[in-house]
């Protein structure tokens, strides 16, 4: 496979010109093709005749990749402090080692397993009412910023569970706390915790 550089000469197809046409390969900022976000400084082949990009080498790839992932969008909510106690239990359950950043791990994969669960809705409707019922909100309650920062295929799947549940995103993580408190400590699944033990050492 060949290795370009920026200078280096080639031909490829450009759309605009409609025709086959020489090209130079550049750096420049390239957007993605949904419009959200773009990958920054990556060679590409443009057109000499009208300037546009018309060809990505395949040595361009893990670095479009690695710019995609991390097109990320955010989810932050203001939780009382037990929540996010709940969740760090949870992640020692896993793994003592893990530090406390798994349990925001913890927390999206619950979230994409339930984006992709016929019963999830449900059960999550039931832990919002499950939530209050065991954690109260008092007046002085300690609270906690959960902060995380997600890829955007997973910020569109907590979207849709927020539409599906009528929830906001505060209800939806309080409730999806019970689940992992219920599938993680109150009734441990062991198929469940091999598999979110073998998530935390691939991510530590």
């Amino acid at each position: 496979m060949k290795i370009f550089q920026e200078g280096d000469k080639s031909k490829a197809f450009c759309s605009h010109c409609a025709n086959t046409v020489g090209t130079t390969f550049v750096r420049r900022d390239v957007p993605f093709s949904d419009g959200k976000g773009l990958a920054k400084n990556i060679l590409v082949g443009t057109c000499d005749t009208c300037g546009l990009t018309v060809s990505i080498p395949a040595q361009s790839t893990p670095a479009i990749s690695k710019a995609r992932k991390e097109s990320t969008g955010s989810i932050e909510v203001n939780l009382p402090a037990v929540f996010v106690d709940v969740l760090d239990y949870a992640a020692f359950a896993i793994d003592s080692r893990a530090s406390t950043e798994f349990r925001k791990t913890v927390l999206t994969f619950f979230m994409h397993r339930a984006a992709h669960d016929t019963n999830a809705v449900e059960r999550l409707r039931g832990m919002r009412l499950v939530a209050d019922e065991r954690y109260p909100t008092r007046r002085g309650t300690a609270r906690r910023r959960l902060s995380m920062k997600v890829s955007a295929s997973l910020l569109k799947e907590v979207q849709s569970l927020e539409r599906q549940t009528a929830m906001n995103t505060t209800d939806l993580v309080k409730s999806m706390v019970c689940v992992v408190q219920d599938d993680v400590l109150t009734m441990p699944r062991p198929e469940l915790l091999a598999q979110l033990r073998v998530i935390s050492a691939i991510s530590a």
